[in-house]
């Protein structure tokens, strides 16, 4: 289940990730608009800022950000998120934006869970039953732990597309969205891409 949840939001920040805007637009506005859809799961405005132009690429990022927007899990975590842009610097086609990005921390909601988790495992229910507990299990975990949160200050990168500005992903961005999905999946021996 985490996993998934991990290989769900990995996907919705990759597929978003080639975020275009309108040239009028400077690197703040870009990554203000890019977090703020990953913050309120807006499919419109991802939608409207989505750089990807591959049609099977395109129809893959709609189905996963349905997904995430159809699980309470998803929205909950990412209702939670919180940034505030620090400074920007300009290079001619490149930008980068540091920015602090604040979210319950996954490490404490995943430790929470785990020893509630494990019986599930000698239960007996079926995948389906298995799921919904343990997604209800996430979720009381994430709400009695939103309090314990963890901020990460990242550096954006940005590149100049065709339409404006292109954000660029990579791992500290991802795990800063997530309030640390990819460093509870490295601690797990996983890893983003699985």
């Amino acid at each position: 289940m985490f996993k998934k949840l991990v290989a769900l939001l990995s996907t919705m920040v990759l597929m978003f990730s080639f975020v275009g805007c309108s040239s009028m637009e400077s690197p703040e506005t870009a990554v203000t608009n890019y977090l703020t859809a990953f913050q309120t799961i807006d499919l419109e405005t991802l939608a409207k800022y989505s750089g990807a132009t591959d049609e099977a690429a395109s129809s893959e990022t709609t189905t996963s950000v349905e997904d995430l927007t159809s699980e309470e899990l998803g929205k909950k975590l990412m209702g939670n998120m919180t940034f505030e842009i620090l400074s920007s610097e300009k290079d001619g086609d490149t930008a980068t934006v540091t920015a602090s990005i604040t979210n319950t921390d996954l490490f404490t909601v995943i430790s929470d869970s785990f020893s509630k988790m494990l019986p599930l495992a000698f239960s007996g229910l079926s995948d389906e039953e298995m799921e919904t507990s343990m997604n209800h299990i996430l979720l009381s975990a994430i709400d009695s732990n939103k309090d314990k949160t963890v901020t990460k200050e990242v550096t954006i990168h940005l590149e100049k597309g065709e339409n404006g500005w292109i954000i660029v992903p990579d791992d500290p961005l991802l795990d800063a969205i997530t309030g640390g999905a990819v460093s509870v999946a490295e601690s797990f021996g996983g890893g983003t891409t699985e």
